[in-house]
């Protein structure tokens, strides 16, 4: 089997090109990839507790803690206690956080269409929902 020409090694491939190449660019803001998505995710619902943060973007609970600490640390959100679950804490948007988006949307919309060139429409819708299919099969593997 061929490393370089599997489903398993084309997905990892194509993966960390993009990740450097969005990297590259949001390093101008002070980010990582990992670090907007978390962004990304409150900016599409705000006020959320760590564990759904870690449940949605499949990560452990010291990567969460740690990408959260960043980002207050550098003004994008803040945490406070969960009124409801004194054990867990509330994370939200800043204004700063929320002002960000502005200037890093553009740069993903750049990174997908860099990506996506000469792909027609239809191969992308495709190619959506083979990936969506994948990420449902693993999760529930996981479960």
């Amino acid at each position: 089997m061929n490393v370089q020409s599997n489903l398993g090694g084309l997905l990892g491939k194509s993966s960390r090109l993009l990740a450097n190449a969005f990297n590259n660019d949001l390093n101008k803001h002070a980010l990582t990839i990992a670090q907007w998505t978390l962004l990304a995710l409150l900016w599409e619902r705000d006020h959320q507790s760590q564990k759904e943060i870690q449940d949605e973007l499949l990560k452990d609970k010291a990567s969460v803690t740690s990408l959260v600490s960043y980002l207050i640390k550098n003004g994008f959100i803040s945490k406070k206690q969960n009124s409801s679950d004194k054990r867990s804490f509330i994370v939200s948007l800043t204004q700063k956080g929320k002002d960000i988006q502005v200037k890093t949307i553009p740069i993903a919309i750049k990174n997908i269409t860099t990506a996506t060139q000469d792909i027609s429409p239809e191969a992308l819708a495709t190619t959506t929902k083979v990936l969506t299919q994948i990420i449902t099969n693993l999760t529930q593997e996981n479960l």
